[in-house]
């Protein structure tokens, strides 16, 4: 036998002071449960609206082969994918002297660059793309899968219904890490 349980986050916000830090929900009559039970986090919905791409990680460079170091900066929002980032990062400027390109099978990106051009990969920008801080002169194609969500953080959910496992080197009631 298995059952569901919704828990709003609105609720019981007079018996409790609820944050992110620390949930508590009363819920309208107790369950009781007899014998042994697997405890498990189906889904978690949690509303945000920051952006993955913001003024702290949207900064690239690059040098078009004439010796000028140009910084720019994408706009900030919400990405859905690598090649809305790329398309974004891209400038006629760029034209026969940098390119990006996206493999959507293995999830890297590749960047080239020709005629003495470099780009200057940030940090913030760069784990988004696969790629570790540095500069890129001819071509590199990322160490890592890109991903356009690898800026957002995560959430522990702990629990004291299940038992402690390691987290890291100590013992913790951790029930899920989920991805916002």
């Amino acid at each position: 036998m298995s059952f569901y349980l919704t828990l709003p986050a609105d609720s019981s916000l007079h018996y409790f002071p609820n944050k992110i830090s620390s949930f508590v929900i009363q819920l309208p009559s107790p369950i009781l449960l007899e014998g042994r039970w697997e405890v498990g986090l189906a889904e978690i919905i949690y509303p945000h609206t920051w952006y993955n791409v913001n003024e702290k990680n949207n900064i690239f460079g690059f040098d078009l082969g004439d010796g000028k170091l140009i910084t720019r900066k994408i706009p900030p929002g919400s990405y859905e994918t690598v090649p809305d980032i790329l398309k974004a990062m891209l400038l006629p400027s760029h034209e026969g002297k940098i390119s990006f390109k996206f493999n959507a099978n293995s999830k890297r990106v590749k960047i080239k660059t020709e005629k003495k051009s470099k780009v200057v990969l940030e940090e913030g920008l760069s784990d988004l793309l696969g790629f570790h801080p540095h500069v890129v002169e001819g071509v590199a194609e990322s160490s890592f899968v890109a991903d356009p969500q690898a800026a957002f953080p995560v959430f522990y959910v702990y629990s004291d219904i299940v038992q402690p496992v390691v987290v890291g080197h100590v013992e913790a009631p951790l029930l899920r890490v989920v991805r916002i």
